[in-house]
């Protein structure tokens, strides 16, 4: 990867020439128009730079799936352009401005085309996995590229056949290991195969956190106590966009108020408190989309196909209109434009009993849109409504400018698909969740006691 985008680093730069000079970059017309100095130097710089800055994403980032990311190419076109700043000043070469933006613009086109070029392509990565969670094997296996060909028990004694030489080893870390699991772990890997955890594997094909894997959260609030420093980035941030924006949406903002008034009559504002950070009260704003005796008979969760939403409600929701109000929220410093969507209180409370490490969703600002919307959408069944709750941790605990960008263009998406809504068959009431929660979380304790069972029969037989 690292040879492709110098080559095409190369290419864009010859390509640039031929806009702002009529001619390759090292023509005689090139060299009289650049006073006899040439390009040389910036090329050789610009190239230098594009190999920087692949090198410096590989040191920063977990290589994952053998696939290029859109994430690991825009850092990686980044890096460069802030080395090849960085050698221009301590080196101070001649170089044509308007040349050098015009390369570094199509260089990045050419990167994110590559990488979609190569996406494309069919892959599969090949696993033996050493684990007794029989459950997220299986959904692994079920992944669209991975292919588990082994699972080894982590409690297996006697001799162990190596791993085929296409082959990653998964281990769980949370189960124990006999002396021979650990010995043919140990062995793999001075071999100098790969080995990787689980729960990284199985995060980076889902983007999920498996939660009978979690351990009361603590990794969630973990992760997050290293990314402190990018949570206030990230609201001053949310702040700029609205404000910067506020041209292009108050007139929109103006336009839904009067149709919803016209059409449904009023209020035009629906407002619900919703538990933000720290468990803070929220006051949410949105258009109204349901009729007003929507929640005559207490609080519960819409559905795509509600017959409590209106005819514009449905279009509203369908292209996420309904939703505007929330950028000022954003203002009052409520809200951030990407996070956990904020729940109502009562859900909240069921899930907080239900599930231990439930609080955890409630240490950043809640968001406008999310990583749940986007991968998963509405909830059709009670086992969906757990999934989402996975999808979210899975933000906490990878958070970043990147998977922020991610969810952005998603939504985009989403809006102008209009595909903001999804008829769904029956949706779980809040005590349905919460059972279905309280089930997972029991089994999670389940595992732990089984773990503790096993080491105490180890340390016994030692």
């Amino acid at each position: 990867m690292v040879c492709a985008d110098a080559a095409l680093l190369a290419v864009a730069f010859v390509v640039a020439a031929f806009l702002r000079f009529d001619d390759h970059p090292f023509s005689e017309s090139v060299l009289a128009q650049t006073q006899g100095r040439g390009l040389g130097q910036i090329f050789v710089i610009a190239v230098v730079g594009a190999v920087l800055g692949d090198a410096l994403v590989a040191a920063v980032m977990p290589q994952g799936p053998p696939r290029p990311t859109y994430s690991r190419g825009a850092l990686g076109a980044l890096f460069a352009f802030l080395a090849i700043t960085a050698m221009i000043v301590l080196l101070r070469p001649y170089y044509s401005r308007p040349h050098l933006f015009t390369t570094l613009a199509i260089w990045f086109a050419f990167v994110l085309l590559m990488r979609l070029v190569l996406r494309l392509r069919p892959w599969t990565e090949r696993l033996v996995v050493i684990s007794s969670a029989d459950a997220i094997v299986r959904e692994l296996d079920e992944s669209p590229h991975i292919s588990v060909v082994g699972v080894i028990d982590p409690e297996a004694h006697g001799p162990l056949p190596a791993p085929p030489p296409d082959t990653v080893l998964t281990v769980d870390l949370s189960d124990r290991w006999s002396r021979e699991v650990t010995a043919y772990v140990s062995a793999t890997s001075v071999a100098g195969r790969e080995v990787r955890p689980l729960n990284e594997v199985y995060e980076e094909h889902t983007g999920r956190v498996p939660l009978g894997h979690l351990s009361e959260g603590w990794e969630i609030e973990t992760s997050l106590l290293r990314k402190l420093p990018f949570l206030p980035v990230k609201h001053a941030v949310d702040l700029v966009l609205v404000v910067v924006t506020s041209p292009l949406w108050m007139p929109v903002v103006a336009i839904v108020a009067l149709l919803v008034r016209v059409v449904d009559g009023s209020p035009v504002i629906f407002r619900q408190v919703r538990v933000g950070r720290r468990g803070e009260m929220v006051e949410l704003f949105k258009f109204r989309t349901m009729r007003n005796d929507a929640e005559a008979h207490g609080a519960r969760q819409a559905t795509g196909d509600d017959p409590r939403i209106t005819r514009l409600g449905h279009f509203l929701r369908s292209v996420r209109l309904d939703e505007l109000p929330q950028f000022f929220n954003v203002l009052r410093g409520e809200l951030s434009l990407i996070g956990p969507r904020p729940e109502q209180v009562s859900f909240v409370e069921k899930y907080r009993e239900a599930i231990p490490f439930y609080d955890q969703r409630h240490l950043v600002r809640p968001g406008i849109t999310g990583w749940a919307q986007v991968r998963h959408g509405y909830a059709a069944s009670e086992k969906e409504t757990i999934e989402k709750l996975s999808y979210d941790f899975y933000y906490l605990k990878h958070m970043s400018p990147l998977l922020d960008l991610e969810v952005l263009g998603r939504s985009v998406l989403t809006v102008l698909s209009a595909s903001g809504t999804k008829p769904t068959s029956q949706h779980p009431s809040a005590e349905e969740a919460a059972a279905l929660a309280r089930e997972a979380a029991e089994d999670a304790a389940d595992q732990r006691a089984d773990d503790e069972r096993r080491g105490r029969r180890g340390r016994a037989a030692s």
